[in-house]
């Protein structure tokens, strides 16, 4: 009981963190000031942070599965890093 609860509240993690990331390229479209902008993306970016503490708490299958989503997205060919000229 106590490990689908850990796995629950990873996941939960995982998906803050995306959140946290979008909300990383609307701060610029808020009227705030330099100090507080700076202040907010730095608070922001800590979602890196919250994504790999959430894929701990996950557990193994969690890591598994986004090894899949990588192999899937290696065969589509939607790598980002591809240069077909």
């Amino acid at each position: 009981m106590k490990k689908k609860h850990t796995r629950i509240i990873g996941i939960a993690l995982i998906l803050l963190s995306w959140i946290f990331w979008g909300l990383v390229f609307a701060v610029p479209f808020f009227r705030l000031g330099v100090k507080n902008s700076a202040i907010a993306i730095s608070i922001l970016l800590a979602a890196t942070n919250i994504f790999w503490v959430g894929t701990f708490l996950a557990g193994k299958e969690m890591i598994r599965t986004s090894r899949i989503w990588q192999k899937i997205k290696k065969w589509t060919g939607r790598s980002t890093g591809r240069m077909d000229g």
